[in-house]
């Protein structure tokens, strides 16, 4: 296969799994140097046919225990379980967090504390952010969080907004390769931003809601240009979104925006824009024959498998088909609910490449 041109071997390398090319490095120096190659990991990303979203599972997190380990998630259709599995893609160390995910990358940010952890799980690599260093910032302040890709310079870059109880927020950014965060100018004032944003058409997207009730909002979506490093409102779906702010969520469906309605006890809407004409439409609707408690508390992971979505409560792991809105299954937990799940898509993106400092 060394007499095949490098084109060719690169053809043939984005129709093969990225465990597989992993270990295809040690069969020779070209092989490796063509999977190494930060512009071939890309490449990879965006064209290869062979990777698909997958559920990774972070164990509890324990005061005594500070160790984390990531797993992606396995399931097993005889018995109706998800589990993690047997071996962690990753381990490293950091304080009770959350996190999100942007074209093969994942971050952990610690809820208390300034820590933030990039990392590459299939890769097993992480690398700590330089802290903010920011005058009078309270570590336990409300942060979100959001990491996106600016297309312009290929760089992956950090937001975070800080929320003080006295102050107006507080927006910071750090591109990935350089040593310190900068403070922009516009930040998301009068609106809390929340949850776990989602990355699509160069922008970061939150839920948004007013920062006290006599304020008057225009939207309730929050879009960061990653690229102009700005902020705007983008209309959402016309329904009534004066509820508890825990019932609606973002997230992407097969690269299109979608807004989940968890309002109701028996269904959830899914809506999905066509982000060109900005125009919203009532896509699915999963019937819900036994009422799930804490709506508020249940987690949209996101797709899973072919056509069905993956929500975990405090009863187990439901995954439904978006087509026909029947149940599918009812999973089993086999592991803590009370662990964290993050829908990741793994990459050969190398940590040390994207966070080496020119």
């Amino acid at each position: 296969m060394d007499e095949l041109s490098v084109d060719i071997i690169s053809n043939i390398f984005l129709r093969i799994p990225i465990k597989s090319l992993l270990r295809l490095r040690a069969v020779s120096k070209s092989w490796c140097k063509i999977i190494d190659d930060p512009f071939y990991a890309h490449l990879h990303y965006h064209c290869g046919e062979a990777e698909q979203e997958t559920p990774v599972i972070i164990p509890e997190f324990t005061v005594s225990r500070k160790a984390v380990s990531l797993y992606a998630a396995c399931d097993n259709e005889e018995d109706s379980t998800i589990h993690a599995g047997k071996i962690p893609m990753a381990k490293f160390e950091v304080k009770d967090s959350f996190g999100g995910s942007c074209n093969g990358l994942m971050y952990l940010a610690e809820f208390r504390g300034a820590r933030i952890v990039m990392l590459n799980p299939l890769r097993n690599q992480f690398k700590i952010l330089p802290s903010m260093s920011i005058e009078n910032y309270c570590p336990e302040s409300k942060k979100a969080y959001g990491l996106g890709f600016d297309t312009l310079t290929k760089t992956f870059k950090m937001v975070c907004t800080i929320y003080e109880a006295s102050t107006r927020p507080c927006t910071l950014v750090h591109t990935l390769g350089t040593t310190s965060w900068i403070e922009i100018s516009k930040v998301p004032f009068p609106y809390l931003i929340y949850g776990e944003p989602v990355f699509l058409h160069g922008f970061l997207h939150w839920m948004a809601e007013p920062c006290s009730a006599t304020e008057i909002c225009e939207g309730r979506i929050m879009a960061f240009d990653v690229s102009k490093e700005t902020f705007k409102l983008i209309p959402h779906p016309e329904i009534c979104l004066d509820k508890d702010r825990g019932l609606f969520r973002v997230l992407d469906i097969a690269g299109n925006l979608a807004m989940f309605d968890l309002s109701y006890n028996t269904k959830i809407d899914i809506w999905v824009m066509d982000y060109e004409k900005k125009i919203w439409n009532r896509e699915y609707t999963i019937s819900i024959t036994t009422p799930l408690p804490d709506h508020e508390l249940t987690q949209v992971i996101g797709t899973w498998k072919q056509d069905e979505i993956l929500l975990a409560n405090s009863q187990g792991y439901f995954s439904y088909s978006m087509k026909t809105g029947d149940l599918k299954y009812k999973h089993n937990m086999g592991f803590s609910s009370s662990e964290q799940v993050y829908r990741h898509r793994g990459s050969l993106i190398s940590i040390s490449d994207v966070m080496e400092v020119v």
